[in-house]
This record gives structure tokens, sequence and C-alpha cells, in this order.
């Protein structure tokens, strides 16, 4: 039988919670595959009507938990006041580029390691960047321009 392209992208949630030691839970799955299947950021608003429409009423106290630990974990990046997107690669203990369109809030992550680290070196001791956290580029994307 074909696997579908939900059944992948549950697989990849299981891998990203995972290899982040973070607990398999229905409403933190749910809550991924919202972003996974999202054409855009998603605010906790707008969070907890899609995974509502999926799987009945949910907690919005537990919503806010969940989006702050995975916040936290690195698995959700929020690029604007009370917007989140998933972490597209699976992040590692290395610093990432987020380019965010605060028109449309389409987003891109920049996976080139190489490049990033060469920046990150070039900042010497300005650098202030954790490793896990994304450095953000905010603006209007050509599509919107």
């Amino acid at each position: 039988m074909a696997t579908t392209i939900r059944e992948k992208e549950l697989a990849r949630i299981d891998r990203v919670l995972e290899k982040h030691g973070l607990k398999k839970t229905g409403l933190r799955r749910g809550i991924l595959l919202a972003f996974a299947e999202a054409k855009s950021s998603l605010t906790q608003a707008e969070l907890i009507e899609t995974v509502s429409k999926e799987s009945g009423p949910v907690d919005r106290v537990s919503v806010y938990r969940n989006l702050t630990h995975l916040k936290e974990s690195g698995v959700l990046h929020e690029v604007d006041s009370n917007n989140y997107v998933f972490c597209s690669h699976e992040c590692d203990d290395h610093a990432h580029l987020l380019l965010f369109c605060q028109k449309c809030h389409k987003h891109q992550e920049i996976k080139d390691h190489d490049r990033i680290g060469s920046f990150m070196s070039s900042l010497g001791v300005l650098r202030f960047f954790g490793k896990k956290q994304p450095i953000f580029l905010r603006g209007v994307c050509a599509g919107c321009t």
C-alpha cells in the first residue's frame, strides 16, 4: 500500500519529537501536523481552529503550553509576535537563517550551513546567537512586491 503524504509527515513529526526527547502525544502530533500542512505561519488562534477542526475542541492552555515547549526545544520558531512555523529541516545544533515575508507570512529556511557558519564566525565577539536560535530576516518577498 502506498504511503500518503500525511503518513510521511506524521513519520517526520515522530522523528523530530524523538530526536528532541519529547513525548509523542496526540495533541503535540496534531499541532505539528497543522504546521506541516500550513502554507504559511500560524498564530495560536489559527492553530487552535485548525487542530479543533481535525480532532474536536482543544484546551487553549494546553495548546499554549505545547507551543512554548516546542519553541524552547527548537522544533517551532516564532517568526513574528504570536506567529509560529515548524522547523523545516529537523534542526541540529547549528545556527540557521529563516526568511519571513511580513505580507503573505510565507517562510523559507536556508540550509547552507557552511555559509551561515562563516557568517557566524565573522561576527567574532558580537556573536550572540544560540546554536538552535535562527537568524531572522523579515521583509517582503519577491512575490509580494
